[in-house]
């Protein structure tokens, strides 16, 4: 999933990563191709389709427009807390003055290619003042345009990608929550249960000296540790939604020395470990390779 990762990169335009929140929403102003959106939604349902996990910072709300459900000014809240509490403010102001107060007109102003520009949300909204009794349909057609109506072209053929792989009657049946779930797993760790689903290649096996340390090393880390080397071996640090049996590692020996790195596989799961001696050196090369790569796979 290393590939995926770096084209949601927001350097690339596609996505941006909103500060407050920390989520990533579409770009309305990509100078990216709809079949590139197609093709993220594609290895999204991929990722779900084979257990997958991804580490995807996507709110709530993309989930419910997968699953056609409606989305509300509480989807914007989750991505835009700020603008979110300002358009909350508006609801809740009950005083007469509310034009002055505000000055507002049926418009929402955008960053479009490096310009600040303005979008008239109705009919001639750049000359229709936002009152008391217009307040609702204003945050209503807010929340409308940054969720949907601004990002049509590039969530729509981001749900065709999606659809394409895992759509039809099953996916009917999930909540937005549950669908999250699928895509960015859990942390419900259970090491022992991933001790047990490891399999072995070459000259190693469950007893081989070199494997008794290293699961003597992994069980001593702390849990942040345990997080980086799943992150390092499977490129997320978050599990399946049915749980580590989802997540089988195979590790194979090395033709390298003990001076070589552990290095991981991301596309398989797959850890070549040298044939360390000692407990001391296994640590030491283990906790390196975690923290100073992602492996080499890509999806």
């Amino acid at each position: 999933m290393l590939l995926l990762r770096e084209v949601m990169d927001p350097k690339y335009g596609m996505f941006r990563t909103h500060d407050i929140s920390g989520f990533q929403w579409f770009n309305p102003s990509t100078f990216e191709e709809a079949h590139m959106f197609n093709m993220i939604g594609t290895l999204c349902g991929l990722a779900i389709y084979n257990f997958t996990i991804i580490d995807l910072h996507f709110p709530l709300a993309l989930y419910k427009k997968l699953l056609k459900r409606g989305v509300s000014l509480d989807d914007l809240k989750e991505l835009m807390p700020d603008v979110g509490k300002g358009l909350q403010d508006l609801l809740d102001f009950e005083g007469n003055e509310f034009s002055d107060v505000f000055e507002l007109t049926f418009e929402v102003m955008q960053e479009q290619y490096g310009e600040m520009k303005s979008v008239e949300l109705s009919t001639d909204g750049a000359n229709r003042v936002v009152d008391q009794s217009s307040k609702l349909e204003y945050v209503n057609l807010y929340a409308d345009y940054i969720l949907n109506k601004s990002v049509k072209i590039q969530f729509d053929a981001f749900s065709e990608g999606f659809h394409n792989v895992c759509g039809g009657v099953v996916l009917d049946l999930f909540h937005p929550q549950e669908l999250q779930a699928m895509v960015v797993g859990n942390e419900d760790y259970d090491f022992l249960e991933f001790e047990k689903n490891t399999d072995y290649k070459g000259e190693y096996h469950r007893y081989h000296p070199t494997i008794s340390i290293f699961w003597e090393v992994f069980h001593e880390m702390p849990l942040e540790d345990k997080k980086k080397f799943l992150l390092f071996l499977t490129g997320s640090d978050r599990i399946p939604v049915f749980g580590m049996k989802y997540v089988k590692m195979i590790i194979q020996p090395t033709g390298g020395g003990e001076d070589f790195l552990p290095v991981a596989h991301t596309c398989f799961n797959i850890l070549d470990l040298p044939k360390y001696t000692t407990k001391e050196r296994l640590q030491m090369k283990l906790l390196l390779a975690i923290q100073q790569t992602e492996g080499f796979g890509l999806v």
